[in-house]
């Protein structure tokens, strides 16, 4: 398989993150409102979890050479079966679940090939940036087409994106000096205990807010497809400068002060949200927002690598990942559903602050390991 190839999958899949820029184009095709739109990202995201838990079982049954082919095609194929879906409920069949699930496994598949590659530091943080970048392109791109009249076929460019990789990657060999695989350590099974429920209710807990803010983005400035396009661009970008910024955050102070400080920074940027009024400084705490989201994605592993040995790991982290899951498919729907009721942002604003809190309160909690441990 080519390097490449994996990662472009990845900008793919990563237009999902730019869903706030589709989300009034569906509202208009489909006449629903914000509370029924917010719903399929929430099942996106969901299916996306499932997708990330299932497709290593799922693919596995694949030779390894057409793995990625099969989850980018199955992605394209679901971008296309919503762009021609007569109702709303098979939008969010084939959008909600299908296009979720696939991208779920095409992430899935990227990190595990760039983890087990020669060169990891590398290809994983490409690769983890490549899926935020998506959401930052093909969110604001989806706004402009949708201005030209394109509908929900706004999502075209991410489908050919997702075609082209799942045709070239039939077409290309594996560069073994380049992307060479290692064989898979046998793993763990982690019985879910006090720890990896606290670790489970910290990354909810300090997911919901980013992935709100992702969800409902456009939302803030709906004065033109141009602000409306900032505002995409500053979510998903903040959420990938957070994720590439991580690592060193960790190493410098820790990944359990760095959650705090990204909880704390969230409030704050929140609560200042709330009462923002200027276009340039509402894009502006949206991208600290998602900054701090992406900075709590990518330390919780860490956080929970501190706490389980590296053959318990995956199975922990499988456990505690399924709270982020749960985040998305409560968090953006609530929040939807709160502004379709209300009118206001500012409520489901308060709730993340809430949330946050909530997710500072239990971080603070989280006793240090005293040893790696493979039982919670």
């Amino acid at each position: 398989m080519n390097a490449t190839l994996p990662i472009l999958g990845c900008f793919g899949g990563g237009s999902l993150y730019g869903w706030s820029g589709l989300s009034p184009t569906v509202q208009i095709a489909f006449n629903v409102g914000s509370g029924l739109a917010s719903m399929v990202f929430s099942f996106a995201l969901a299916s996306f979890t499932i997708g990330v838990l299932l497709s290593p079982m799922l693919l596995g049954r694949i030779p390894s050479r057409y793995r990625l082919s099969f989850a980018t095609a199955l992605a394209a194929a679901s971008l296309a079966a919503s762009c021609v879906a007569p109702s709303f409920g098979i939008f969010v069949v084939t959008y909600g679940i299908g296009f979720g699930f696939s991208s779920g496994a095409i992430y899935s598949l990227a990190i595990a090939h760039a983890s087990a590659s020669r060169r990891p530091n590398l290809f994983v943080p490409i690769s983890v940036a490549a899926f935020g970048l998506g959401g930052a392109v093909f969110g604001p791109m989806g706004i402009w087409l949708a201005a030209l009249g394109w509908s929900v076929w706004s999502t075209l460019p991410a489908l050919c994106c997702l075609a082209f990789v799942a045709t070239a990657n039939l077409l290309t060999t594996q560069k073994p000096h380049e992307y060479s695989l290692v064989a898979d350590n046998k793993h763990i099974f982690v019985n879910p205990g006090r720890t990896i429920l606290i670790l489970w209710m910290v990354f909810a807990t300090g997911s919901c807010a980013g992935l709100i803010v992702l969800g409902l983005a456009s939302n803030f400035l709906v004065t033109n497809p141009a602000s409306q396009a900032a505002a995409i661009f500053a979510a998903a970008a903040g959420n990938t400068a957070g994720r590439l910024s991580a690592s060193a955050v960790a190493s410098w102070c820790g990944p359990k002060p760095g959650i705090l400080g990204a909880l704390s920074a969230s409030i704050l940027s929140l609560t200042a949200l709330g009462f923002a009024t200027a276009p340039v400084m509402i894009v502006a705490w949206l991208f600290l927002i998602a900054f701090s989201y992406g900075q709590v994605a990518s330390q919780t592993p860490l956080l929970v690598s501190r706490h389980f040995s590296g053959s318990a790991f995956p199975s922990a982290f499988g456990w505690v990942f399924t709270g982020w899951g749960v985040a998305g498919l409560l968090g953006p729907w609530g929040a939807g559903w709160v502004l379709e009721m209300t009118g206001d942002l500012r409520f489901a604003l308060l709730g993340c602050i809430l949330i946050c809190l909530l997710g500072l309160w239990l971080t603070i909690r989280l006793p240090e390991p005293k040893a790696k441990i493979a039982e919670g």
